[in-house]
């Protein structure tokens, strides 16, 4: 699907600095799966944060999580309201 493809490089791209401020060194955020559900008119979006230190970002997750989604899907441009479902796994990097 195009927007996830589209949405995943705005995250990797413009909000990497973002991501970095708010959760710490080498965290980053990966799409699973985006799909459109009918019965609610909108996208349903899978994403998992990548992160080194997981206590150290829980005050600010899923709050902060859904802010850089829901910012870089205005950067997508579809006005098609977006659910979404995260986790939260360690990084290896």
């Amino acid at each position: 699907m195009r927007y996830k493809k589209f949405l995943q490089k705005i995250l990797d791209t413009v909000l990497k600095k973002d991501i970095i401020e708010i959760f710490g060194n080498n965290s980053y955020i990966k799409i699973k799966n985006m799909s459109y559900v009918r019965s609610k008119k909108s996208y349903l979006v899978n994403v998992t944060l990548f992160v080194v230190d997981v206590e150290s970002c829980f005050d600010m997750y899923p709050d902060g999580l859904d802010v850089i989604i829901k910012k870089g899907w205005s950067g997508v441009g579809d006005k098609t309201p977006l659910i979404i479902n995260s986790s939260i796994d360690v990084s290896l990097q």
